[in-house]
Parts: structure tokens; sequence; C-alpha cells
């Protein structure tokens, strides 16, 4: 099969965000009267939007989740969508070398998907950014990974993310699904597993989506 796109998670996929989610739901927290939880158990709530992060992170502080607490967290993270987040050692590189039409699918908001993918200096390496907010279903529901495909004018893909919401919605969409091992959630059930962002470039060279040399 000719894969036609290269689609990826961001959180825990190409860039590493913890730390910044973290501080950010941090800041919630203690505006709010509540104590902070850290990176730690703030990195276990990451991966299903923002809302369900801050309804999480507010019960798991004693507190009472309210639309407030996501109003705050959007103004905080939209205002510094970068503190210390960074692209993973070799992802820049890689995504220069991809040869196919590439997007970005996450289920953060696409928005401050955006200024985030801007800041890291790779938004142009994107030819659309479908967040958590561009439909009504996101990951994992297939409807987010079949919009990029639309818009960006194919019928073939290939999904590559870091935990189940990504590998259950390129399972739900047919289209073959490639998990990384040093993101935030646990690549369980897709096609390949990858360790490092070398052997990542190897496999996608062997789909004839990649330059094979750096």
């Amino acid at each position: 099969m000719t894969i036609g796109a290269v689609l990826w998670d961001l959180d825990g996929t190409l860039a590493d965000t913890g730390a910044d989610i973290a501080m950010t739901v941090d800041e919630v927290l203690v505006e709010s009267g509540l104590p902070p939880l850290g990176e730690a158990r703030v990195r276990a709530f990451v991966g299903d939007g923002a809302r369900l992060l801050i309804d999480r992170a507010v019960s798991a502080a004693g507190g009472e989740p309210g639309p407030e607490h996501v109003a705050r967290f959007f103004a905080i993270y939209q205002a510094r969508p970068r503190r210390v987040a960074a692209l993973y050692p070799g992802i820049g590189e890689l995504l220069e070398q991809i040869i196919v039409p590439q997007a970005v699918v996450t289920n953060k908001s696409a928005g401050i998907a955006r200024a985030l993918l801007d800041e890291l200096g790779v938004l142009d390496r994107f030819a659309c950014v479908i967040g958590g907010d561009t439909l009504a279903l996101r990951k994992p529901d297939p409807a987010p990974l079949a919009e990029a495909m639309r818009r960006i004018g194919i019928a073939t893909c290939v999904m590559i993310g870091d935990g189940p919401n990504d590998i259950g919605a390129a399972k739900a969409a047919g289209v073959p699904v490639i998990g990384v091992e040093w993101g935030i959630g646990r690549p369980d059930g897709a096609d390949i597993r990858v360790s490092s962002v070398s052997r990542l470039r190897v496999v996608l060279a062997g789909l004839d989506v990649c330059r094979s040399r750096l």
C-alpha cells in the first residue's frame, strides 16, 4: 500500500510537553486555593484533552471541577504555550526528511497546538493541524484522522503516536499505526513500536515516505 501522508500526535510524540502542561495545571490549582499536584501526577491525566485533564486534576487536588477551571487553563496556556517544551531529539531533522504531506492530529486545542508548533519552529512542516476542538469528536474516534486526510486530499496515511487514543483512532480508521515508546502514554496495540527516533526513521524509510538517510 502506498502511504499518502504521515499524521503525527503532538504531546509525547513530537514534543515533550509534560512539564509545561503540569506547570499550567498547577497554576490553575493554586489560583483556586488547591494544592499543586506536580508533574508526575499531572502526566497521568494527559491524553484526553484539556477538559478531562482539568477535571481530573481538580478532583485529585480535592476540589470541585467547574468550567471556570477549564477557562483559566486555556487562558494561561494560550498566553504561554511553551515554557520548557522541546521537540524530542532528532524529530526536527526527521520532519525535514519526510517526502509526503504531514499533519498533526492531537486532542490538544488546535489554537494552542498551532501556537506551540510555531514556537518550536516546525508549524510550516504540516499541511494542517487537527485539534481536539476542530470537530465534535476527538481521538480515539477516527473522525479527526479522516478530517486530516480530507484536508490534505489523500486516501492513505500512517499514524504515529504514543498512547491508546492514537492507536485506537488509527485502528478505527483502518490505517497503519506506529507507536513511539518515548512519550507520555503506552502505545499498546500499535502495528509497529519504536524506541528511538533513528529507528522510526528506518521504519518510515521502509514505507517510502522518508529519505533513507539524514
